[in-house]
């Protein structure tokens, strides 16, 4: 049987595409029309999903097929996401601290990324906490791979298992998410939509996707139009899942996990589907320039907030700008920032001649 090879340069502008979505859903929320926005285009707790899975996904298919030395494999990780963590750390430092409100803990707990270890994730940089989950992840991966490597199971089982371990997280933060113990030391707020052991299903799951992909085969190619179809039947549908979400609960008869892996099975059919796919739609996002966008994702999520701060100090309210044009004011300038971070960032690993 003839298999389709994966294809994973659809990623770059999808990545862009979720960063942004999450940027819009923290900061878009003055502008008039908000509300009339579909779901999908606000779904910020759902992209982080979209992020953690493709992780797990992209890192298996990185890794599977060579040795994993652990002083390149940690070097790489930490190149990739800790110059602009800290540089994100450095700004909120600043800014909180002319507003006089930083405290040690806040600050030690943020330097180290364990932020989403303990109570109230948020504090500092509040996207940063994406970054303490993603380190964790990282570590657990090695250990992961090495096990795979050695017993070489059944795709299908690695997706039973994937599934499996999802369906456990999800019926432990649906008991969390409907008990409602919020305040005290911990609440179920910060356990289910920022702890490691919350996303750490989606994660597990990107590499259960991969690992099957990689391993079972995939079947014929299908044709263009029926490949193309089956791309708008999946965006269609994850779409009115997102937008229904209120009668999804109903449904169910409790509150769903919506923002904490919920979406991780839809989520790896889409990168499964689009990574073996060959159609109109996914060559339009193959565009070559479409890259240079989506290496800024990274910089335009962990910087939003600081970047939000500043744009404060240089526009403040009470200028009048109106919402609409202030929110595309800030964008515009976070996306510029972005770039020009990442160029710079690309020259110094170049300089240094680190492999990242």
């Amino acid at each position: 049987m003839k298999t389709t090879a994966i294809n994973t340069s659809v990623f770059p502008i999808l990545r862009f595409f979720a960063a942004s979505i999450v940027v819009f859903f923290h900061f878009g929320q003055k502008i008039e029309y908000y509300q009339q926005v579909p779901v999908i285009f606000k779904a910020g707790p759902q992209m982080v999903t979209f992020f953690f899975v493709l992780s797990g996904f992209v890192l298996f298919l990185g890794y599977q097929g060579r040795e994993l030395v652990f002083r390149q494999y940690f070097l790489k990780r930490a190149i990739k996401i800790l110059p602009l963590y800290f540089l994100a750390f450095l700004m909120s430092v600043v800014f909180r601290t002319l507003s006089g409100h930083l405290s040690f803990a806040e600050f030690l707990l943020n330097l180290l990324c364990l932020q989403s270890w303990f109570p109230h994730p948020l504090s500092l940089n509040f996207t940063s906490w994406f970054v303490s989950d993603l380190l964790f992840f990282y570590c657990v991966f090695p250990p992961i791979l090495f096990v795979l490597k050695k017993t070489r199971p059944d795709g299908w089982k690695m997706v039973t298992v994937g599934l499996l371990f999802w369906a456990l997280t999800q019926g432990v933060l649906v008991k969390l998410l409907n008990t409602d113990f919020h305040g005290g030391y911990f609440s179920s707020y910060d356990l289910i939509l920022y702890s490691p052991l919350s996303h750490f299903c989606s994660f597990f799951m990107g590499i259960c996707g991969a690992y099957f992909i990689q391993n079972n085969g995939v079947g014929r190619q299908q044709g263009a139009t029926m490949s193309l179809l089956l791309s708008l039947f999946i965006l269609c549908a994850v779409g009115l899942m997102v937008q229904f979400q209120p009668q999804l609960s109903e449904l169910a008869g409790c509150k769903l996990p919506f923002a904490s892996s919920f979406y991780a099975p839809v989520v790896l059919l889409v990168l499964c589907h689009m990574s073996l796919s060959r159609n109109p739609l996914l060559r339009i996002l193959l565009w070559p320039n479409f890259v240079l966008w989506g290496e800024i994702s990274y910089a335009l999520y962990i910087l939003q907030a600081p970047m939000d701060t500043l744009y404060k100090y240089i526009v403040p309210e009470h200028l009048g700008v109106q919402p609409g044009m202030n929110f595309f004011m800030f964008f515009i300038l976070l996306v510029a920032t972005a770039f020009l971070v990442t160029w710079v960032e690309k020259i110094i690993i170049r300089r240094l001649r680190i492999i990242a």
